[in-house]
């Protein structure tokens, strides 16, 4: 039997899909601790973990806007990957 493994970038996109949810739910907060907690303790640089708390701010914000709005729609997909892209190439830029 073959099991497949999933990236961080797949199981960051879960995550952030997942966000969106509970934020259409009226819990825009619900997934931010958990973010916080394995991007902003994960041995990055000082840059990058400022880098991140910048996104990770925007992203509760939009969350909270998501939540005013009640239900999910295709640009909040759309604002979902690109804070995924975001995220990643911090991220990258810290590995390279």
């Amino acid at each position: 039997m073959n099991v497949r493994s999933f990236s961080f970038e797949e199981i960051l996109g879960e995550i952030l899909k997942e966000g969106l949810f509970w934020a259409a739910l009226g819990r825009p907060s619900e997934v931010m601790p958990f973010l916080r907690g394995k991007l902003l303790n994960n041995g990055y640089s000082e840059s990058t973990k400022r880098e991140l708390a910048d996104l990770l701010r925007e992203l509760e914000i939009f969350y909270n806007r998501v939540a005013c709005c009640g239900r999910v729609e295709e640009r909040h997909m759309k604002a979902v990957k690109s804070f995924q892209r975001d995220i990643i190439a911090v991220i990258s830029f810290e590995k390279a």
